[in-house]
């Protein structure tokens, strides 16, 4: 994390809009991230009006987000797109400098090393058991391709055992007894 840092910077695209560069690689177009948003958008176009949830890998600046709800909001009534973005970093900048104004959009980010604890939070797999679609934006997939990889082929856990740190209190006690009884 250390060196994305030492690597991050903001750039000026030609038509005024910000771009971030992580690593060398800029996350949009330096000449025109509309424009190349309009046409990431385009080409899911089948998607989008198949499915109105959208999960999507990698928030980039949010410029080809904004474009698919401006889609999505055309074909359907109702829509969800949850962005999964693992570098916290951006998510910040993001925050401060742009920030979505539409509230079907959700970002979800967790540290890269951590892929398991997404599956912990209910709004999270409350969304996934919606199957939604995936789309990936490629810079920023290409930059996190460990993370976005692990998050694919994440495995849930097949034993209770497991799940025993998510409860509460009083019923972590019970499970942990009804465990412990259970294999005397």
């Amino acid at each position: 994390m250390e060196e994305r840092k030492k690597q991050y910077e903001i750039k000026t695209s030609r038509n005024g809009r910000t771009v971030p560069v992580i690593n060398g690689i800029h996350l949009h177009s330096i000449y025109n991230p509309n424009k190349e948003a309009e046409a990431f958008a385009t080409s899911f176009k089948d998607t989008l009006k198949e499915n109105n949830n959208i999960l999507v890998l990698g928030l980039g600046f949010g410029y080809h987000i904004e474009e698919i709800a401006k889609s999505l909001s055309s074909m359907h009534e109702k829509y969800s797109i949850v962005i999964l973005e693992s570098n916290q970093e951006l998510v910040q900048e993001f925050n401060k400098k742009r920030n979505f104004e539409d509230k079907n959009i959700r970002i979800f980010s967790c540290n890269p090393q951590k892929v398991d604890r997404l599956f912990v939070d209910l709004e999270f797999v409350s969304f996934l058991r919606v199957k939604p679609s995936i789309i990936k934006h490629d810079p920023s997939f290409n930059l996190e391709k460990k993370f976005f990889m692990e998050f694919l082929k994440y495995k849930a856990p097949t034993e209770i055992s497991e799940y025993i740190d998510l409860l509460t209190s009083p019923l972590k006690e019970y499970f942990s007894n009804s465990m412990e009884e259970g294999a005397t």
